[in-house]
């Protein structure tokens, strides 16, 4: 980097070695800044960047911690449907049993009726 001219009548009062120091020292303040700016920014997007990823490692926390409580809802309340399934099911079984036997006691009173009247018809 070239650095800052020096304007003549300031290079005529400090002559050309100390026109170059001055110089030299302009840029070498200039190129500490630079890097002195650098730094902080750094220090500062990492600092953010830190407090950032704090703030979602805690949301992140507080979202699991909502979903195992909302998993635990939904299983209880699965239990509590299936349940009353399995009561219907053994409901809708025992009515099932209740009419087929009741067909097959009807079935079984057609048959001796009609053997009855077959045996009285031929005796």
């Amino acid at each position: 980097m070239s650095g800052p001219k020096v304007p003549a009548a300031l290079l005529e009062r400090l002559g050309e070695d100390a026109g170059a120091a001055l110089t030299e020292m302009i840029s070498a303040h200039d190129e500490a800044q630079v890097e002195y700016v650098v730094e902080q920014c750094s220090e500062r997007f990492e600092r953010r960047l830190v407090e950032e990823t704090s703030t979602l490692r805690v949301e992140m926390i507080q979202l699991g911690s909502d979903i195992r409580g909302e998993l635990a809802r939904f299983r209880t309340e699965f239990r509590g449907e299936l349940t009353s399934l399995r009561e219907e099911m053994a409901s809708g079984r025992f009515e099932l049993i209740k009419w087929v036997f009741m067909f097959w006691i009807g079935q079984v009173a057609t048959i001796f009726g009609l053997l009855a009247v077959l045996l009285r018809a031929r005796g």
